[in-house]
C-alpha cells in the first residue's frame, strides 16, 4: 500500500539546498511524531550552495533531468519538463495527500491540472512563479503568455495553503479570489543548530561584524550590499561575504581590496552567530513573491538583522523587533549610512535579546503548524497506532 503522504519537490536532501531541508524535515516529523511514512518525488540534480548536506527522509524518488547547464532556453525548458515530470509521477504515485512546492517554477500549474480530481493537494509556496519570472524582467507583466499562465496557476485552489508567512498567504489567497486553510511555516528556522565555540579566523572581539551569507540572484538588490561596502569604518566595524549567485561577482569585484571587507567561500551554519548584524535584502518587485530564509535562520541564531525592502514584507512584518529597516528608494544610501554610524553595541545587544524573544515565538508557532497539519492529514497518532 503506497504511503498517503506525497510530497514533490525539485530539491531534496542530500542535495544541500533550503526548501528541500524544510520539506525533509517535515517528512521527519510525521515519521517520527506521527508514525506516518510519506513518499518523496525529486528531481536527481546538484545545487549550488544553499544549505548544507544532510540525510534524506521517507521514501524517496529521484527522477532525472535533461539538463543541468547555465543556457538560460534550455534552463526554461528544463524548468517546464521538471515540474511536468513530477506532476506525472506524482499522479501514478497515489495516495490521500499531495504536497506540492512552488519548486521547480510552475509546478503547481502542473498538479492542479492533473491531480485536481485525484487527490486533496496542499501548496507549499516557497518562491513565486510566473510571478518571479516577471520581477526578474524575463517578461513583461503585460505579457500575453504570461497573462495566461498565471490565470491557469491559479485557477484551481488547493486544499490547504502553506505560506512563508503571513504576507505571503493574504497575496495568495488573493490570487485564488476565496479564503484557503493556511499554515505559516518560515523557511530558515533553525532548531537545533549547534553554536561553535572555535572562533573563525576572521573574527576579532572589537569590531562589529555584519555579514551576508548566501545567495545573491534576482530577488536581492546588490546595489544595497555595495552601500554597506561604502560604509564601512575598518576602526569599527568588518563586512564579512560569503556569497553565490548571478550577482556575486560584481560584488566581489566591487569589494575586493577594500579595507574591512572579508571575503570568504562559506560561513558553516555553526558560526553565523558570530556575526552580529545579518544583512538582508529583498526587492520591492519581489515582496510576497519571496520571503528569504537568512532573515529567519539568522534571528533564529538570536542575531539582528538589517533588512532593505519594504515594510509589507514577510521578514520585516515578522521580525522587525530584531532589526533595522532600510527602505529600497532613492534615500537607501543615506539610510544605510545613518543606521551604520550610530549603531553601537548596546543597541546590538538590546536586538539580540529582541531576537531571542522572536526565536521562542516563531518556534511555538512553528510546531504548532506542524501539528495542526498533520491532525488535518488525518492520520493517528503513534501513540493511537502503537494502542
Amino acid at each position: 500500500m503506497p504511503p498517503e503522504i506525497t510530497f514533490i519537490t525539485r530539491h531534496y536532501p542530500p542535495n544541500p539546498n533550503i526548501n528541500g531541508e524544510s520539506v525533509r524535515d517535515m517528512v521527519k516529523y510525521l515519521e517520527d511524531e506521527w508514525a506516518v511514512e510519506s513518499l518523496v518525488i525529486c528531481i536527481d540534480r546538484g545545487f549550488e550552495g544553499g544549505g548544507q548536506i544532510r540525510a534524506s527522509a521517507g521514501i524517496v524518488t529521484r527522477i532525472r533531468t535533461p539538463y543541468e547547464g547555465k543556457n538560460p532556453l534550455l534552463r526554461f525548458i528544463t524548468f517546464l519538463y521538471d515540474g511536468y515530470a513530477l506532476a506525472r509521477a506524482a499522479r501514478r504515485a497515489g495516495g490521500k495527500w499531495l504536497v506540492c512546492t512552488t519548486s521547480p517554477p510552475l509546478l503547481p500549474l502542473w498538479v492542479s491540472r492533473f491531480c485536481k480530481r485525484r487527490v486533496s493537494w496542499v501548496l507549499w509556496s516557497f518562491d513565486l512563479f510566473p510571478e518571479g519570472f516577471k520581477a526578474s524582467g524575463q517578461i513583461g507583466g503585460r505579457n500575453i503568455l504570461y497573462r495566461w499562465v498565471k490565470r491557469l496557476s491559479y485557477k484551481w485552489a488547493p486544499s490547504m495553503l502553506i505560506a512563508l508567512g503571513p504576507m505571503q498567504a493574504e497575496y495568495l489567497q488573493q490570487q485564488y479570489g476565496i479564503r484557503i486553510p493556511v499554515h505559516i511555516l518560515p523557511c530558515g528556522l533553525l532548531f537545533y543548530q549547534d553554536r561553535s565555540e572555535v572562533r573563525p579566523a576572521w573574527y576579532g572581539e572589537d569590531r562589529i561584524y555584519f555579514g551576508y551569507c548566501g545567495n545573491l540572484g534576482d530577488p536581492h538588490n546588490p546595489e544595497f550590499l555595495k552601500a554597506v561596502i561604502d560604509h564601512i569604518k575598518p576602526e569599527k566595524h568588518r563586512l564579512v561575504l560569503a556569497i553565490y549567485g548571478n550577482q556575486a561577482d560584481a560584488v566581489k569585484k566591487y569589494a575586493d581590496g577594500k579595507p574591512g571587507i572579508i571575503l570568504v567561500d562559506r560561513v558553516p551554519r555553526n558560526q553565523l552567530h558570530f556575526i552580529d548584524v545579518h544583512l538582508v535584502t529583498l526587492r520591492n518587485s519581489w515582496t510576497h513573491i519571496a520571503v528569504p530564509s537568512k532573515a529567519i535562520s539568522a534571528v533564529s541564531l538570536g542575531c539582528p538583522i538589517l533588512f532593505c525592502g519594504s515594510s509589507q514584507s514577510d521578514n520585516w512584518y515578522m521580525l522587525k523587533d530584531a532589526g533595522w529597516l532600510v527602505p529600497e528608494n532613492d534615500e537607501m544610501r543615506g539610510v544605510v549610512k545613518k543606521r551604520m554610524d550610530k549603531l553601537d553595541r548596546a543597541e546590538i545587544e538590546n536586538k539580540k535579546q529582541a531576537a531571542a524573544r522572536l526565536n521562542q515565538q516563531l518556534k511555538e508557532g512553528f510546531m504548532k503548524s506542524y501539528a495542526d497539519l498533520a491532525k488535518r492529514f488525518g492520520d493517528t497518532s503513534k501513540a493511537g497506532a502503537d494502542a
